[in-house]
């Protein structure tokens, strides 16, 4: 499979399903084409076509990108419940550790969105289990 290079910092992309670019670009897609998502956090861009020549900065987008504002805690990282890393953050110095646990804290435990709400079009289980080593330690 050929490797498909963000136009802005040459970062391999991964695909993602036109349905997560279509729900989550401000503006109207071109929908006869394949999207990658840009995983490099210091890049804008976000999202990008196979050839390179359409791309979306982080700006584009009707989300903030978990990965790429790592020190925002209003970021969600839980896009389908609004979990945000600042609850992550409290919840983990209130001594809750595992997922479920600060789930249940946060009353915030509504999932099966992800392609829509997502960036990554991915459920959030491993970011949120990230997120959650990051700051127990």
């Amino acid at each position: 499979m050929e490797e498909i290079l963000c136009p802005e910092c040459r970062t391999k992309g991964k695909k993602v399903n036109i349905v997560t670019v279509e729900s989550l670009v401000e503006e109207e897609v071109e929908e006869n084409d394949s999207y990658q998502i840009c995983l490099n956090s210091d890049c804008e861009v976000a999202y990008f076509n196979s050839s390179g020549t359409i791309y979306y900065s982080k700006e584009d987008l009707k989300v903030a990108v978990w990965y790429k504002d790592l020190e925002d805690d209003k970021v969600p990282i839980c896009y389908c419940s609004n979990l945000t890393r600042g609850e992550i953050k409290e919840a983990v110095a209130k001594g809750y550790k595992t997922t479920a646990e600060i789930r249940k804290y946060t009353g915030k435990s509504i999932t099966g969105n992800c392609l829509t709400k997502n960036p990554t079009g991915k459920c959030c289980h491993r970011a949120l289990a990230d997120e959650i080593a990051r700051y127990s330690n």
